[in-house]
């Protein structure tokens, strides 16, 4: 008797069952969205206006140094000694170091006299402010023969002004300067090489 109505019952859920499996789902993805991306150029703006001014300095030093030698035992020791130093502006580059040794001002002295002239090249460079947004500082760029750039200075973004005093040696190398803007982002931009530094 158990198994009869245990038969009868599937018999009647089959029905039911595929019915069911016949109704559509009710619930669709009807709707869909438009994802529009944009995607902005940023352009960083170089220093103008970079004007370059330079001159030689020469620094001329003085020294006298004056020695005792005693006759008896041919020792030589120093008993006098000074030293002075002046800046001026030159026209040319002056490197050298010329002594020159008298005798006295006692009995047994020598005074050795030695001049030594060098010379500077003091380079001071300007320019106006990037107008780019995010400007952090920027750099002063040498480039020896108008090659690839070595930075001599970096400034913050309000300065719009660099100096060095370097020796005039470095005019052999015949170099053209650039400034460069930095930026908070990463980005630069390079102005254009001034003329080459010459005497």
């Amino acid at each position: 008797m158990t198994g009869i109505r245990r038969a009868l019952i599937l018999v009647g859920l089959t029905p039911a069952i595929m019915i069911g499996a016949a109704i559509p789902a009710s619930a669709t993805f009807a709707d869909t969205v438009t994802v529009t991306a944009t995607v902005g150029t940023v352009k960083v703006a170089a220093p103008g206006a970079v004007a370059v001014d330079y001159y030689f300095l020469n620094t001329t030093t003085t020294e006298k140094r004056t020695t005792y030698t005693d006759p008896s035992t041919n020792v030589t020791t120093q008993t006098g000694y000074s030293s002075t130093t002046s800046e001026a502006r030159n026209t040319y580059n002056e490197q050298s170091s010329v002594p020159t040794t008298v005798d006295g001002p006692g009995l047994n002295e020598k005074t050795t006299t030695t001049v030594t002239k060098s010379t500077d090249l003091v380079v001071n460079l300007s320019w106006t402010a990037s107008a780019s947004r995010g400007v952090s500082g920027y750099v002063v760029s040498a480039h020896p023969y108008g090659g690839p750039g070595q930075p001599m200075a970096q400034t913050s973004a309000a300065t719009t002004s660099a100096g060095a005093r370097v020796t005039a040696y470095n005019l052999d190398y015949a170099a053209t300067l650039t400034v460069t803007t930095l930026t908070s982002y990463g980005w630069t931009a390079q102005s254009a090489q001034t003329a080459r530094l010459s005497c």
